[in-house]
């Protein structure tokens, strides 16, 4: 509890503030992507891939981007057209198709995130609060993730 609030007021205070932070990172963010010249889809992609592991599948990008797998598959192929990654067949199954960065996806990808990193909100927290920032997001968001997921199955 916060300074003497009862937990549902806690609650919606986080709920609240969440709601405001929503459209603060949704305006940086637009702003970011167009200093780079993608779509806001394409950088989310772009995003996601790491620039220094192995091939990504392309279903794995979906189910991270909540989109159906045919979006992944365009979004891959303007990224290509462009210069920015390459779509290629998995090197342990050739039937799973793979997205891996360019080096000049690469250059991109860090752009977008040093410009995020550089405007967003968080560059108000330390890196130990970033640390426990993301922690708690992460535990909120798998408990509400396994709730959803039961009340699938229920």
């Amino acid at each position: 509890m916060l300074d003497g609030m009862n937990s549902q007021e806690t609650h919606a205070l986080l709920v609240d503030q969440l709601i405001g932070l929503g459209p603060l990172v949704t305006g940086i963010m637009k702003g970011v992507v167009d200093d780079v010249g993608l779509t806001e889809s394409q950088a989310n992609l772009l995003w996601l891939v790491p620039p220094d592991a192995g091939p990504v599948p392309l279903k794995e990008l979906a189910a991270r981007l909540h989109c159906d797998p045919s979006n992944v598959t365009l979004l891959s192929a303007k990224l290509e057209e462009r210069g920015l990654a390459r779509r290629a067949q998995h090197p342990e199954d050739g039937r799973v198709r793979t997205l891996v960065l360019t080096p000049a996806g690469r250059k991109v990808r860090e752009r977008l995130l040093s410009n995020a990193y550089t405007r967003s909100p968080f560059g108000a927290l330390n890196e130990k609060e970033q640390s426990q920032l993301h922690h708690l997001m992460a535990k909120a968001l798998s408990g509400h993730a396994a709730e959803r997921a039961s009340r699938r199955l229920g």
